[in-house]
């Protein structure tokens, strides 16, 4: 069975937009539980009992032990000590193997995947030791379900792909168990970002369930798939699928599916922003869940009900329905479950200042997620109880809560948000405590993060502008398709009883309007594809700068803090310098090292990323100062020559910065490779355009020698996407120059 859980966590700047961020986390559970009723039990029951062979009569118990609901939890058990036990006594080891399996699988059910991954992995030892290669394969798939519970996705998806691996080669192949597989593979995916892999997995995963025609588990896949494309920002494709589920469920009069499809209906109208359609999907799934007495569900919808009232500012009933989650967690005995309310509950008061209380919720989190396995979900709540103590200016407690998390982050996940967040708290921290060296070793790593996850959103961004370019272009082709196949259905009901003469003209003019629409086609197609690659272009250029400003700005804000209490440490050690015994000196050189060290690394960082000059004071006070700091050097004489270039308010911002890039590199690349002395640097601004000519007296060009390097590239590519034109030559020993003409782009008067 696959159900769903929520794993949401705490942000600095943030803290409930990141709570509706993280929305879900299906988990896949063994296949042989899937699509089985009460009615499959009762059948089990009457062939038990009329069962006369032993070996039999144990593996219809280990079939029936594990649809026993948690209710009759204790028959269950007893079905599998009863198989288990003849299997041992009659040494039959595949059995044993089948025993094992069937107890990891009760325990995960029952919400304790921690035992369940012990029995697994018992499991795969004994296969492998007498070489039952199915018995293998299972054991290892569902020790994979475990680690994705536990948040260790690294393992979970080796042991995932090693399962999928060895069910492949089975002749026949089992569909169910693949199709279970690619699910579980999905899932993995999904949840570390890559959601175009993770896409084509559950489609997969769902072709291998029609084709064993199972509309049991084709309901939980269409689930997965749902989900996706939420992931993917297709909210209204989304919605149509949880209907599709919503169906499905109906047909069979799976009550359980229907709460499910209710709940995930609530996630995806919150994900898209329609909170009041989600309050009605969630309360729903309440009055649905009280009915049939589903404690799990009805905990599952009224924390997520909660986290909607408090994105909708609504926190009247939010203590109420928090504290209603829990209770009917614990009737459940869903200990996950418990340990997510208690988390989502924590957060909440966090924001709302009420410490001893949140301090309380968190720690019930965190105990309850390490005894399951939960590593990364336990890490999360002791992040968040660092930040609590930090707030309440606990900085010892702060530091252990802290330092116990970090590593189980860097051994875990390759998810970096909650790392990057550690990292900003454990930089805070040591601010406070006055250690400087850590705190500015902690920003460092939190700025690699920052722009690691930069990338990834990038990637992400790039990935939905092309899935949206994809099917946008499918539904063209279909259109096109299906007004071809009309075109050709009315020249066979006009070429029936017409004379030759009308039906030669006929069939000229549809041969002319087939013409005339494959070429508007072709066309479409090719400016939409030009289009495509303009808007993703500009998308991700708007995206680069903004970040770029972001992080400059954050770099100032921060540095700037630090830089304070530095000075106030060299007010301090004034007062000591002449007192014996007081080492000052000493003082005074580490904080030097430490101001040299802060100013030094501010500098680089924040040049690279935005030029401070050019915000401030223009395009040409920016190539100015870009000059100034070469010629500082003593090593290369920049001559400027400016035309023009006094007003240039009207540009475009982007434009200016490219102009800037443009120099930038060019000037980098004379540093890197030309071994020159002296550089001309003209910039004329003509009336439509700029025309950028800069000369070195270097060694020039090999002619032979490849001239497209990185730098060159980089180069043409800013010109290009400028619309602009670019020649480069020299001769060697004799220098080289770069000519470029730009034409002026100005601000969009609309925005």
């Amino acid at each position: 069975m696959i159900f769903t859980q929520i794993n949401s966590s705490i942000r600095n700047s943030d803290l409930l937009s990141n709570l509706l961020k993280k929305l879900v986390l299906p988990i896949a559970c063994s296949v042989l539980t899937v699509g089985m009723g009460q009615s499959k039990i009762d059948s089990l029951s009457q062939l038990i009992e009329n069962e006369k062979s032993p070996s039999e009569k144990a593996q219809l118990q280990l079939k029936r032990g594990v649809l026993l609901s948690k209710n009759q939890g204790e028959k269950g058990f007893k079905d599998l000590e009863s198989a288990l036990s003849f299997f041992t006594q009659n040494k039959d080891n595949k059995g044993e193997t089948d025993s094992y399996i069937a107890y990891g699988n009760l325990y995960f059910m029952y919400g304790d995947p921690k035992r369940a991954s012990h029995y697994d992995s018992i499991a795969i030892k004994l296969a492998e030791k007498i070489s039952y290669k199915k018995g293998r394969a299972v054991a290892i798939g569902n020790l994979g379900r475990e680690f994705i519970t536990f948040g260790n996705f690294n393992k979970a998806e080796k042991l995932i792909q090693q399962a999928i691996s060895l069910e492949e080669k089975f002749n026949p192949q089992d569909a169910n168990r693949l199709a279970e597989l690619y699910s579980r593979y999905n899932i993995i995916e999904g949840s570390q970002g890559n959601y175009l892999k993770s896409l084509e997995l559950i489609e997969k995963a769902i072709e291998f369930s029609e084709t064993a025609k199972d509309d049991k588990q084709l309901s939980l896949l269409y689930t997965n798939y749902a989900i996706t494309l939420s992931r993917l920002s297709k909210f209204d494709e989304a919605v149509e699928v949880h209907f599709k589920v919503m169906r499905l469920c109906e047909k069979m009069k799976d009550t359980l599916g229907l709460l499910r499809v209710y709940n995930n209906l609530g996630i995806a109208f919150r994900s898209g922003g329609e909170s009041d359609k989600a309050i009605t999907y969630y309360k729903k799934s309440i009055a649905l869940a009280k009915t049939t007495n589903s404690y799990k569900s009805l905990g599952l919808s009224l924390v997520n009900l909660a986290t909607v009232y408090v994105k909708k500012e609504q926190l009247d009933a939010v203590d109420t329905l928090y504290t209603q989650g829990i209770q009917y967690f614990e009737i459940a005995s869903d200990t996950g479950g418990i340990a997510f309310a208690n988390h989502n509950y924590g957060n909440f008061l966090l924001l709302t200042k009420n410490y001893a209380e949140a301090d309380k919720r968190l720690q019930v989190a965190y105990n309850l997620r390490k005894q399951i396995g939960a590593e990364l979900a336990a890490a999360n709540s002791l992040s968040v109880l660092g930040k609590s103590a930090m707030d309440q200016e606990k900085w010892k407690e702060a530091e252990e809560y802290l330092l116990t998390a970090e590593p189980i982050y860097k051994g875990k996940s390759r998810d970096n948000r909650n790392l990057k967040e550690l990292y900003g708290y454990l930089k805070e921290l040591y601010i406070e405590k006055g250690n400087f060296e850590k705190a500015l070793n902690y920003q460092t790593q939190e700025l690699e993060l920052e722009k690691t996850i930069f990338t990834e959103n990038e990637k992400v961004n790039a990935l939905k502008a092309e899935t949206a370019y994809d099917l946008e272009k499918r539904d063209l082709e279909m259109v096109i398709q299906k007004e071809e196949e009309q075109l050709a259905r009315q020249r066979l009901l006009l070429g029936g009883g017409s004379v030759v003469l009308i039906l030669l003209l006929i069939s000229l003019s549809l041969w002319l309007r087939r013409r005339q629409l494959k070429e508007r086609h072709q066309a479409h197609i090719t400016n939409l594809g030009q289009q495509h690659r303009l808007n993703l272009t500009k998308s991700l250029k708007d995206s680069e700068q903004q970040e770029r400003k972001k992080i400059a700005n954050k770099l100032h804000d921060e540095a700037g803090s630090m830089l304070s209490i530095a000075i106030l440490n060299l007010k301090q050690v004034q007062g000591d310098v002449f007192n014996e015994g007081s080492n000052a000196g000493q003082k005074l050189e580490t904080t030097q090292k430490l101001l040299v060290d802060i100013s030094d690394s501010v500098r680089l960082i924040s040049h690279s990323l935005m030029p401070v000059a050019l915000e401030k004071y223009g395009l040409k006070a920016a190539i100015h100062d870009l000059a100034n700091a070469v010629n500082t050097s003593q090593k290369l004489k920049v001559e400027e020559i400016f035309e023009g270039l006094d007003d240039t308010d009207s540009w475009g911002e982007e434009f200016c910065l490219t102009v800037y890039r443009i120099v930038q590199e060019a000037i980098n690349n004379i540093i890197k490779h030309a071994q020159a002395t002296h550089v001309l640097l003209q910039i004329v601004e003509l009336e439509e355009s700029v025309t950028i000519y800069i000369e070195d007296n270097g060694r020039g060009m090999d002619t032979n020698a490849k001239k497209d390097g990185i730098g060159l590239k980089m180069l043409k590519r800013n010109v290009e996407y400028l619309n602009g034109t670019i020649e480069i030559n020299g001769n060697a020993n004799k220098g080289t120059f770069i000519l470029a003409e730009l034409p002026i782009e100005k601000k969009d008067n609309d925005n």
